[in-house]
């Protein structure tokens, strides 16, 4: 006989993977990693069932978990680095990890990258899904690396801006 707080457990992940899904994929940069986050995810949750407290946010707790995760995996695969994920992670903050996450956040997301100028999209790709350093940036497209910087602080403020007013406009908030 299965234990009703595991399967309770299961049941709310079911219900909330696209959300904990989305935060992968945000975390990662790459849909087969965000994957397999998500599936040590849910094992990693069936396990410590017994540990959430069910007058929590359940997404937030997932997400934490997909969190260790994603920095665990990326270990392994040498994709984005630690500081890289935490930064994304603590970007969303918790009060916004809801159901609706990933069918909300990641077309908005991917919607604002396609908006910005095609320089500043080669640099986000350059840093944050190349893992290249502001000094090979530079070097490769011919800048200083403190201009490689600027660029990158306007593209993000630029990434957060969008998000913000899409999530306004979309009545969810926008507390980026």
């Amino acid at each position: 006989m299965s234990d009703p707080v595991v399967a309770g457990v299961q049941q709310l992940f079911v219900r909330h993977q696209s959300a904990v899904r989305a935060f992968a994929i945000a975390l990662t940069g790459d849909f087969a990693a965000a994957e397999d986050v998500v599936q040590e995810t849910f094992l990693t949750i069936t396990a410590k069932a017994a540990d959430f407290e069910a007058e929590t946010n359940f997404v937030a707790w997932a997400c934490a978990i997909a969190r260790l995760k994603a920095l665990e995996n990326r270990r392994a695969a040498r994709r984005f680095s630690p500081a890289v994920v935490e930064s994304l992670a603590d970007s969303i903050p918790a009060a916004e990890l809801g159901p609706d996450l990933g069918q909300q956040w990641l077309p908005l997301l991917l919607d604002c990258l396609k908006r910005l100028p095609p320089r500043a999209r080669e640099l986000i790709r350059l840093r944050y899904f190349l893992e290249q350093g502001p000094r090979e940036i530079a070097t490769a497209l011919g800048r200083t690396a403190g201009g490689v910087n600027t660029a990158l602080l306007k593209a993000r403020d630029a990434l957060r801006d969008c998000m913000a007013a899409k999530l306004a406009a979309d009545g969810t908030g926008g507390t980026t």
